[in-house]
């Protein structure tokens, strides 16, 4: 499990996890539980457990996800934004958009900072996008 400032990445769960869970701490908090995965698993009578591609070996299944927290208020936008930023921090971000710009005004040579930021931009519009899938399939406001 990765851990990053209010995100935790390749959590796991027997229970398939809501995608949005109301933290009920009177401040409007929520967990956005995204990329859920059902991994087949073979459960061991000694209590082990296998993961496995085969549906006619398993015996059972669990939830791989990843998980953000969310402060007020609970709208897609604001959870775009706290997952982009949890994910990409500020400076990061802007480390990206200067090397890439560096590197389209000549001023360095490095093409891997053009596709660092091609490769965050693709991420940003892949989240954007399920995130607002999420949100509508959920009932939760875009704005």
């Amino acid at each position: 499990m990765t851990v990053i400032k209010n995100y935790w990445a390749g959590l796991t769960s027997n229970e398939k996890p809501v995608k949005f869970e109301d933290l009920n701490n009177g401040q409007g908090t929520i967990h956005y539980n995204h990329n859920i995965q059902e991994i087949l698993v073979i459960n061991g009578e000694d209590g082990s457990r296998e993961i496995t591609d085969d549906p006619k070996k398993a015996n059972g299944k669990i939830y791989k996800y990843d998980c953000v927290r969310v402060e007020f208020p609970n709208t897609g936008d604001n959870v775009y934004h706290t997952l982009l930023n949890a994910k990409y921090d500020s400076n990061y971000q802007e480390k990206l958009i200067n090397e890439c710009q560096s590197y389209q005004f000549g001023i360095t040579k490095d093409k891997a900072a053009l596709e660092d930021y091609k490769a965050f931009l693709k991420d940003r519009l892949n989240i954007r996008t399920m995130v607002d899938e999420d949100c509508k399939e959920c009932g939760i406001p875009l704005f």
